[in-house]
């Protein structure tokens, strides 16, 4: 049995249990990978496959349009509404990427999330968020009666390039990426095996960018605590043994996550090149249409 026919398998069950977790990963305009492999995986009948979907920051977004079952109306919103300076302008130094315009402007009227669809859904949205205070990460679920979009905006407020702390329940919030780029952690917590969508190569390193890039990431971060500062200036150290880990999960007895992953990733988080989001959603497609065809070997 293939991981596909596996999953077909498990869709046809109406009780989430024993279904695996669906972890996304954001990353900006490099979620419009993640977001192709969702498509994917809707196109071919696999929604109801899942017992949670977990993500953070873009992937977070990516996640509630699946589970929404709209993985198609998020590609066009990648493809037709992100493609513009309106939404990143790297002139805008105090707003480079325009979350407010996202949510409110986009995926609350023009390409309405559908927040009831959410609601009817069998499984959960797990949403990681930063705490802007203290670093830790906060988990909040769709079932916990938060303003979906809020948290939205909050696991999407990007330091150095949107710059706003987002306040729920009377604390300050930011990207979920800085304290879980890749949610594996908190999806296995809830004792699940893991189908992984990441937007980053397995080989990916952080130490790539120049001393220059860092100083002006650190600058462009005013206003924020020391560990947001050192999380864009310094390498990941857990980032890093995550990606170790989930290149050579296919050798570990028993498996409990399957990853889909680019050997290359041609979108940066600011692409707006709508010819490059394409290519790079394509790639999304058929990487996870490779994953489908490997064996499933339950742990």
């Amino acid at each position: 049995m293939n991981l596909g026919e596996h999953l077909a398998m498990l869709a046809r069950s109406t009780s989430p249990e024993g279904k695996p977790a669906l972890v996304v990963q954001g990353g900006a305009m490099r979620g419009i990978y993640s977001m192709g492999a969702l498509a994917e995986l809707e196109d071919a009948g696999l929604r109801d496959a899942f017992g949670v979907v977990v993500g953070s920051s873009a992937g977070a977004i990516n996640g509630a349009f699946f589970l929404a079952g709209q993985a198609g109306l998020g590609l066009q919103i990648y493809l037709e509404d992100l493609v513009t300076r309106r939404f990143i302008n790297s002139r805008r130094l105090w707003r480079v990427v325009d979350v407010d315009y996202l949510v409110d402007d986009i995926i609350r009227v023009r390409r309405p999330l559908d927040l009831d669809a959410i609601k009817a859904a069998p499984m959960d949205l797990l949403i990681v968020l930063t705490d802007a205070e203290t670093g830790e990460a906060h988990v909040v679920s769709t079932r916990d009666g938060h303003d979906l979009f809020e948290v939205l905006r909050a696991t999407s407020a990007l330091p150095a390039l949107y710059n706003k702390r987002i306040t729920l329940d009377g604390r300050q919030y930011i990207d979920g990426g800085i304290v879980a780029p890749v949610p594996v952690e908190q999806a296995l917590a809830t004792g699940r095996e893991a189908l992984v969508v990441m937007t980053r190569a397995f080989d990916f390193k952080q130490d790539d960018l120049s001393a220059a890039l860092r100083r002006l990431g650190r600058w462009m971060a005013y206003g924020h605590k020391p560990f947001v500062k050192d999380n864009i200036s310094r390498p990941s150290v857990p980032y890093s043994r995550l990606l170790a880990r989930l290149k050579v999960e296919h050798t570990r007895e028993p498996r409990t996550t399957w990853t889909v992953a680019p050997e290359l990733m041609p979108t940066a988080r600011t692409t707006i090149s709508a010819q490059t989001l394409r290519e790079t959603a394509d790639l999304g497609r058929r990487d996870l249409r490779t994953m489908l065809e490997t064996e499933y070997r339950p742990g």
